[in-house]
């Protein structure tokens, strides 16, 4: 998953939207001439894999196989910060993509109904891929999340999302194991600040701090009951989750998170962490290789597990989350006809070969949407230890699906929170953020 996105206000409009419609997809891409997306022997695609993602160098290899079999160009733009805003404008401008290699997240999750993609459950069958793409990465796409909804896309990039732990830096403070309760999660906060050493850095002002926040909050709740309040709201009227949203501010008052969390955002949290200024950090599979990538040798040092536990809560084991609602593949109307359906099967179907899913495995960390043996392929040691994993966590329910076209909102609930809100200040903007 590659959740990256900041809040909608703090997004910057890119260079090449030009007015309100007038996107030309061609004139920002990386593929080729200008003119009409799509236009002759050539695809067009918007990816969120842009230039400087972990995926980028196995998806242009991708591409590249795929022109070689079948003499198509893919022409490629990268998907900008506003990639639901940039896809929408370039429909309205007569300027589709065939393809958006995508998130289902946030305003992607009203493609469907809104016209701007297709359903693609027929296309599961006939391409093939019914029996390859696991049965619960296919739920999570559909709408609803739930089994016999339409199938908004085809899911590829899926994700483990664990707390990351310097070890060093708890023994330094003295902590001398990983802490599996939250009591022993604010002592070790005590120890480590006793010392100098940040705790637990989140971007409380982004995606980041909303995810963790979510996966506090539902400590005290049943799966179903979880989603149901992320959906329609209640947060105030739930006991369970108001319990749960307390169990944010103690630990925030009780110095867990870094300091000034609600200032910060993703890049800060993980500078922060592979810099060893902060001892955790919860990060998902697409940070694997990046913090190889950062010299620090932060890999060498960090052990994954899962989110401490409140006495009483509904989880057996300490918490982490794992989906497949990151990068897939949606078809838009333009590439759904008849002219072009082929080229776009041929084009989606060579991304879930064994092979190339095991190169998106070994370059991105992705969690695997089919089926196989992909250890061989597992190449970074925090991949490694995160597919050993299962069985020592329990997975949260993630919010994306959920909390849909409302996210942004609850982010600026969120950050307030990670201030100085009360349990009620928090659930009552929960409440107006869902409904309004």
């Amino acid at each position: 998953m590659d959740h990256r996105r900041r809040p909608r206000a703090a997004r910057t409009v890119a260079a090449c939207v030009v007015g309100a419609l007038a996107l030309t997809l061609a004139a920002c891409g990386t593929g080729g001439a200008g003119g009409r997306a799509g236009g002759g022997n050539s695809l067009d695609v918007v990816t969120r894999w842009s230039a400087g993602n972990s995926a980028a160098a196995a998806q242009k290899r991708a591409f590249a196989a795929y022109t070689d079999a079948t003499g198509v160009t893919v022409q490629a733009t990268d998907g900008l910060e506003t990639i639901d805003d940039q896809v929408e404008n370039a429909v309205a401008a007569g300027k589709s993509p065939d393809v958006v290699i995508v998130n289902l997240y946030d305003k992607t999750l009203g493609w469907l109904d809104s016209g701007v993609t297709v359903p693609v459950d027929t296309y599961l069958k006939q391409w093939g891929l019914a029996g390859r793409i696991k049965p619960e990465a296919l739920d999570e796409w559909r709408v609803g999340g739930v089994r016999g909804g339409a199938l908004q896309g085809l899911p590829f990039s899926g994700f483990s999302w664990p707390v990351w732990y310097n070890t060093d830096l708890l023994k330094r403070a003295g902590v001398k194991a990983i802490p599996t309760t939250t009591d022993q999660l604010i002592d070790a906060a005590h120890k480590l600040r006793a010392k100098g050493i940040q705790p637990l850095t989140v971007g409380g002002n982004d995606w980041t701090g909303q995810k963790l926040f979510y996966q506090i909050a539902q400590s005290y709740t049943a799966a179903g009951a979880m989603e149901k309040v992320m959906r329609k709201g209640g947060y105030c009227a739930t006991p369970s989750v108001l319990k749960g949203i307390g169990l944010f501010t103690r630990l925030r008052d009780a110095g867990v998170f870094t300091d000034n969390a609600a200032g910060l955002v993703a890049d800060g949290m993980y500078a922060s962490y592979y810099s060893g200024k902060a001892a955790m950090m919860s990060a998902g599979s697409w940070a694997y290789t990046e913090a190889a990538a950062s010299g620090t040798g932060i890999q060498r040092h960090t052990t994954l597990a899962g989110l401490p536990l409140p006495r009483g809560s509904v989880f057996a084991k300490p918490t982490a989350f794992q989906g497949f609602t990151g990068v897939g593949f949606m078809i838009t109307k333009h590439g759904a006809q008849p002219d072009r359906i082929d080229k776009v099967r041929r084009f989606v179907t060579r991304f879930y070969t064994h092979a190339t899913v095991g190169d998106f495995v070994k370059d991105a960390s992705i969690l695997p949407p089919t089926g196989g043996d992909f250890a061989s392929y597992a190449k970074d040691p925090l991949l490694a230890q995160s597919l050993r994993l299962d069985g020592t966590v329990d997975h949260a329910v993630v919010p994306d699906v959920w909390i849909g076209s409302a996210s942004d909102r609850i982010t600026q609930v969120l950050t307030s929170a990670y201030g100085k809100s009360s349990a009620r200040q928090i659930c009552s903007g929960l409440d107006d953020a869902t409904e309004g």
